[in-house]
């Protein structure tokens, strides 16, 4: 009784193990394999993948161990280590030959053995511009990103490196955006040493991804690229006028080198670094329309210049203190530009200005602007309806302190208005005109012949 218990349990496994079956799997069919396989011819660095299933058509579940031994075969997707009753285990062999000739191996799947051949074929290597390493089947070759509709080529070399003529049959190109190829004509006979070139072309019609397949002889590639945009043409500032002077109206505009092939915004920006002591800034130098110191910048199709706030141009005052204003401008996908413009020192302009004769006075009133906010002396001359100047001469006043006072508090840059008045002894009416003088560190300025109104 207990030979009988052991003879059986050391006859199961043997059992077990003859009733798996190995087969090979071609696309959607499964096909027996016996004693020997023969996987195909693979170009030299290329794989082919055999996928192999075994089934166990027993009522148990059987070990499965699966081994390999020869020259250019491998194993990959190992199996699981059992097969359940009626079920199938799945794994596959890779063949990858790395010098020209034939191979073989043994395939152990447990006492089942099975011999697999392969071999190199004589083929043409594939290389592309820029690499001296052959391209697998399967292998990627990236366009990079291309401008929509700005085509990009790639060329490619066929090299024999075997001592007879190849021939490669046909070489095509498959994929939206991919063409070719051009630059040779197939089947294409190859001498020994020979290398060959053909071209494919990548030409994008949108920004998207792009795919497609190059193929010789059955050798599949992979293509891929990138469609971009196409960038805003450069843009520049350009100012009606380069002189730089305070209490003016200029203007700027932004001319394109080209035509835009695209629609873009950005924006333009105005900043002013005064060069007076004290001063950070003058609130009167500003955009004429819309915010005071931004503007919106808009590019369309076919536009040769930018619209600023919806203008062809932008104007703006310069204000009245001395220093530098400074446009900046911003596009999408484009760096900064910049343009400024110096406003100088300069001495005191004055606009305007009155004299009215009072009972007992008179009231000298001007106003103008001092970019330096330096005004100091004023002098005021009187001259009889004769024009000759009266007897006391010039009567000067250091303004000097009362200016700088007023300067500090001043929300409106370097503009100001001054108002004199002189008591009058004596026939007012033979006092004609007056003229008034006033200086910063630029020199004087002089305003004539005020005449005195009553």
């Amino acid at each position: 009784m207990t030979a009988r218990i052991v003879l059986f349990v050391l006859l199961l496994p043997l059992a077990a193990l003859a009733q798996l079956q190995v087969f090979v799997l071609n696309g959607s069919n499964l096909t027996a394999v016996g004693s020997s396989l023969s996987v195909g011819a693979a170009t030299i660095g290329d794989t082919i993948e055999t996928q192999f299933r075994v089934q166990n058509p027993g009522s148990q579940s059987v070990p499965l161990t699966v081994s390999l031994s020869g020259e250019g075969f491998t194993i990959q997707c190992l199996p699981a280590p059992y097969v359940p009753p009626g079920e199938e285990s799945a794994f596959c062999v890779d063949f990858t030959p790395a010098i020209y000739g034939s191979f073989s191996a043994i395939l152990e799947v447990n006492n089942i053995s099975i011999t697999l051949t392969g071999s190199a074929a004589a083929t043409a290597s594939l290389t592309v511009s820029g690499s001296t390493t052959p391209l697998t089947a399967g292998a990627v070759v990236n366009f990079g990103s291309v401008v929509i509709k700005q085509p990009q080529t790639q060329t490619f070399t066929l090299s024999n490196a075997y001592s007879s003529t190849l021939t490669v049959n046909t070489v095509s190109v498959s994929g939206a955006g991919f063409s070719g190829p051009t630059g040779a004509t197939f089947p294409l006979q190859i001498g020994p040493g020979q290398q060959p070139t053909f071209r494919v072309t990548f030409t994008p019609q949108t920004g998207t991804a792009y795919q497609g397949t190059l193929t010789v002889d059955g050798r599949t590639f992979n293509l891929t690229g990138q469609g971009l945009d196409p960038p805003l043409p450069s843009a520049s500032l350009v100012l009606a006028s380069s002189v730089g002077a305070s209490a003016q109206q200029n203007s700027v505009t932004i001319p394109l080198a080209s035509a835009s092939q695209v629609s873009g915004t950005g924006t333009l920006t105005m900043g002013f670094q005064p060069n007076v002591t004290g001063v950070t800034d003058d609130a009167a130098i500003q955009f004429l329309s819309g915010p005071l110191r931004i503007a919106t910048v808009t590019i369309a199709v076919g536009a040769t210049s930018a619209t600023i706030g919806g203008q062809s141009s932008m104007a703006f005052q310069t204000g009245t203190t001395a220093g530098t204003i400074t446009f900046t401008l911003t596009l999408e996908n484009n760096s900064p530009q910049q343009l400024s413009l110096t406003i100088p020192p300069a001495p005191i302009n004055l606009d305007s200005a009155t004299a009215v004769a009072l009972l007992g006075s008179i009231n000298v009133a001007f106003s103008g602007f001092d970019n330096t906010y330096s005004a100091s002396q004023l002098a005021f001359t009187f001259y009889d309806i004769t024009g000759k100047a009266l007897p006391q001469g010039a009567i000067d006043v250091n303004a000097t302190t009362l200016f700088q006072q007023y300067f500090s508090t001043t929300q409106v840059g370097g503009s100001f208005q001054v108002l004199a008045t002189f008591p009058v002894t004596g026939n007012q009416a033979e006092i004609g005109f007056v003229t008034a003088q006033v200086a910063n560190s630029l020199g004087t300025t002089t305003e004539q012949q005020i005449p005195i109104g009553n």
